[in-house]
């Protein structure tokens, strides 16, 4: 019975933390500014969120979707369009 329990115990926590997801992406913003940075999903949603970072070291919160084939697009806070891709 113990072995049975601490075998669905496991299986339930590995099923939960399976479908989060981290991307490290890179791209544009439609001024043409390089940045990259960390996003986070989940396999039942295509929307991804998290911070983005610029070359001179200014850092943006990012929401988008993954659009296919590695690649996001989305917008900042300040309401900015990024394209984005898979580093």
């Amino acid at each position: 019975m113990t072995k049975l329990l601490l075998f669905f115990v496991l299986t339930a926590t590995t099923t939960v933390f399976a479908q989060e997801l981290i991307y490290y992406v890179e791209g544009y913003n439609e001024l043409d500014t390089f940045v990259y940075g960390e996003l986070e999903g989940n396999l039942d949603d295509a929307q991804v969120e998290g911070y983005l970072t610029d070359e001179a070291g200014n850092e943006f919160f990012f929401v988008g979707d993954w659009i296919g084939n590695g690649e996001f697009e989305g917008y900042d806070d300040d309401g900015n369009f990024y394209t984005l891709r898979l580093e």
